[in-house]
């Protein structure tokens, strides 16, 4: 065994140590082996919920090690789609408190029990907050409580996922924005040709002759 391959293997002997140190009992089982045996590799979850293996090092009899020229597809015994979420559209674009509004999510492998996480912006800060279990299903209308405060909330990421507790998932990005105003603006009849906008007709003044007595 070389001295480069020794080294190597005490670097994996505790890299493995670290992650059972690291982890709780109970919370990592093993799934398979692998056709090639490989370390260092990257592993990448795709949306149908195989895991595709590529690159890393492999170790052979002799204790040499090099790249592995393929790649593995790893497919678990119960697949679970990834929850894809492409665009988050609002019914309207402002709102009063008091009123209501309606949010539709659409993606991939989305249902009607899906909860949804929401990421967003609004007037109190300059930070952004995170809302766990905002909305369950892909469409669902809701109130606009007293106490908010006026100005435009903007949702710039959404997780999707089926278990009620699992917020483990990744954020998608969309961007769809919600002006909150706490009172009606006074509507410009003009614009929206309400009768009280027609032309009131001047009035007439009428010349009366003025008879001068011969």
């Amino acid at each position: 065994m070389t001295r480069r391959s020794a080294a190597l293997q005490l670097v994996l002997a505790l890299s493995f140590c670290y992650v059972a140190l690291a982890q709780h009992t109970g919370t990592l089982i093993p799934t398979g082996d692998m056709t090639t045996a490989r370390s260092y590799h990257t592993a990448t979850l795709l949306l149908d919920g195989r895991v595709l293996l590529t690159g890393g090092y492999s170790v052979n009899t002799t204790g040499q090690y090099s790249g592995p020229a393929s790649a593995e597809l790893y497919v678990p015994s119960v697949l679970v789609p990834v929850q894809v979420v492409n665009e988050l559209r609002f019914d309207r674009t402002s709102v009063v408190v008091g009123s209501s509004f309606s949010a539709n999510f659409s993606g991939s492998n989305l249902t009607p029990e899906t909860f949804f996480d929401v990421r967003f912006t609004s007037p109190e800060s300059n930070e952004s907050a995170v809302v766990l279990n905002w909305q369950r299903g892909l469409e669902v209308s809701h109130d606009v409580s007293a106490g908010i405060v006026a100005g435009s909330y903007t949702i710039i990421g959404v997780r999707a996922h089926e278990v009620e507790s699992d917020h483990t998932g990744i954020f998608f990005p969309v961007s769809a924005t919600l002006t909150v105003s706490t009172t009606n603006a006074v509507p410009n009849y003009m614009a929206l040709g309400h009768p009280i906008a027609r032309p009131i007709s001047p009035i007439r003044r009428w010349k009366v002759p003025i008879g001068i007595p011969g």
